[in-house]
């Protein structure tokens, strides 16, 4: 028996498809093959557990974590991050859930919002604020003698 492949076009993304087939020749129709059930690839969830928070020491970072939807849609999941809806810093390829922002302003609340995505696109978001820490005071002491 040789054997063929062929792509169904035309589908919804997410959906369900039942696919069978069977074999014509010549003296006519065969049999039905078993079905089988397949669901078409999908954007992903929403990423959860959101937290924000200024590292040690610095006044313009901010640490991000988050973890990863449970629905990827059956392909790689990406992330985007944005602060103050700007792109602060974009995760291509990577199943990472941490994010470094840098050169940010010291003691301003950001909104940061991080978008999971794949090949067919933007997917789910989850969004919180968070502080940087004000800036510190350095104290200088003279001693006379």
């Amino acid at each position: 028996p040789t054997t063929r492949q062929t792509t169904v076009r035309n589908v919804d993304k997410g959906s369900f498809y039942n696919v069978q087939v069977r074999a014509v020749s010549d003296v006519g129709y065969g049999g039905w093959g078993s079905a089988t059930s397949q669901r078409t690839h999908r954007v992903p969830g929403a990423p959860t557990k959101l937290m924000i928070s200024p590292p040690s020491g610095s006044c313009d970072q901010l640490m991000v974590t988050w973890t990863a939807p449970s629905n990827t849609g059956g392909l790689s999941v990406k992330y985007i991050v944005y602060g103050n809806e700007t792109l602060i810093h974009s995760m291509i390829n990577t199943t990472t859930t941490t994010a470094t922002l840098n050169d940010l302003t010291a003691n301003t609340q950001y909104t940061v919002r991080v978008v999971a995505f794949n090949d067919l696109g933007d997917g789910g978001e989850v969004t919180g604020t968070g502080r940087t820490r004000p800036q510190g005071i350095v104290l200088i002491l003279l001693m006379f003698y």
